[in-house]
């Protein structure tokens, strides 16, 4: 069965909600632990929570804007199936939108202060931006793996006489 582009998108934005609620309550919850050294587990970013002043409510906005930053993520990257555009093009596309959300997201969970502390503002990019490298790459090695598969296989037809539908 062939999904429409605003079909899969719909499809992948669901799975990134629920993986980015899952890795952005995770991992801030580890990292924040980790950076107080103190002892206590911590469900966000303190200065969050000091922020909207309830622990619970604080967790749960976390939640679900951790989970619409995995839905952008994942929703978007169904630019690279428009044929007609370039994997730059695509790229650029996916990255500015992931990038914006993030921003948008982890500033406002006080994951990190952009615009008060612009060096920790840089920090935070080249992670993103180092992560989103890598992630890319695994993807694109993957791609070329399966499509050096499918050409050898369509060689093996083309040897054997047989016909490609």
């Amino acid at each position: 069965m062939k999904m429409d582009l605003k079909s899969r998108a719909v499809v992948l934005a669901s799975f990134g909600f629920a993986f980015g609620m899952l890795l952005g309550v995770v991992i801030t919850s580890i990292t924040a632990t980790l950076s107080m050294a103190d002892g206590k587990v911590y469900l966000c970013a303190p200065e969050f929570t000091r922020f909207i002043g309830n622990e619970l409510i604080a967790f749960l906005i976390q939640a679900v804007l951790s989970g619409i930053y995995g839905a952008v993520g994942m929703g978007v990257s169904v630019v690279y199936r428009i044929e007609n555009w370039s994997l730059v093009k695509a790229t650029m596309v996916h990255f500015f939108a992931t990038v914006s959300m993030y921003y948008l997201v982890a500033g406002f969970l006080r994951w990190f202060t952009p615009f008060i502390d612009p060096m920790e503002s840089l920090i935070m990019l080249v992670i993103f931006v180092v992560v989103y490298v890598m992630i890319w790459f695994s993807n694109y090695i993957s791609y070329k793996i399966q499509i050096s598969k499918i050409n050898k296989e369509l060689d093996i037809l083309k040897t054997k006489g047989g016909a490609i539908l």
